[in-house]
């Protein structure tokens, strides 16, 4: 069964990766004003907020029919996307983001280069946000991964205290059996989690 397309996503998925798309079609003169559309406005920047353009903004932009701006679409999508695609996405800079929270008090950064990439409950030392955060004893909690126009960003969570795999274990059996959410799991400290999970009666 082939999966259906819909166009309107289309344009969005394609703000994600706008830069790659310059270099995949820049010898092919009619998705140029697509592409010069798409890369006109900084929809990433959440600061901004500027609301994902429709399928009537494309068309008034680039003068292109319904029917046409369809085709062009489906097409570019389909040399990326499809089994029979011909481009490769290439994710060649990489940043990373650190987040620190605790209690009232949260801290992020982000850093250009790193020898190595941390896994989670490595500790962690990072002396220099003493003026945000009042301890300097960390593990990796969580790290996630995004990718967005030429650049793979890593998102790592530091979580004071040291890792322990014990309550990991019965933090993701918390969640499995529905005892706390996956936004508590995020927003409680450890400390508060615990007292939800060990307050069960078969804990007791």
């Amino acid at each position: 069964m082939k999966t259906q397309v819909s166009i309107k996503q289309i344009i969005i998925d394609f703000i994600f990766i706008g830069n790659q798309l310059k270099e995949f079609f820049k010898d092919r003169k009619e998705y140029l004003p697509i592409i010069d559309f798409i890369n006109a406005e900084n929809y990433l920047d959440e600061d901004l907020q500027i609301p994902y353009p429709k399928m009537k903004d494309v068309e008034a932009a680039t003068g292109l029919k319904t029917h046409i701006l369809r085709k062009y679409l489906l097409q570019m999508h389909s040399e990326i996307f499809t089994y029979e695609r011909k481009l490769n996405l290439s994710f060649k800079n990489i940043i990373y983001h650190f987040y620190i929270s605790y209690f009232d008090y949260r801290c992020q950064f982000t850093v250009d280069y790193l020898t190595h990439l941390p896994r989670i409950g490595d500790s962690f030392s990072v002396p220099f946000v003493s003026a945000l955060i009042p301890v300097n004893y960390f593990y990796v909690h969580d790290i996630r991964h995004e990718l967005e126009n030429n650049t793979q960003i890593i998102i790592i969570t530091l979580k004071v205290g040291s890792y322990n795999e014990y309550f990991r274990y019965m933090k993701d059996r918390g969640l499995e059996l529905g005892e706390i959410s996956f936004r508590e799991s995020y927003e409680l400290s450890e400390n508060e989690i615990k007292k939800i999970i060990y307050s069960k009666p078969h804990y007791r």
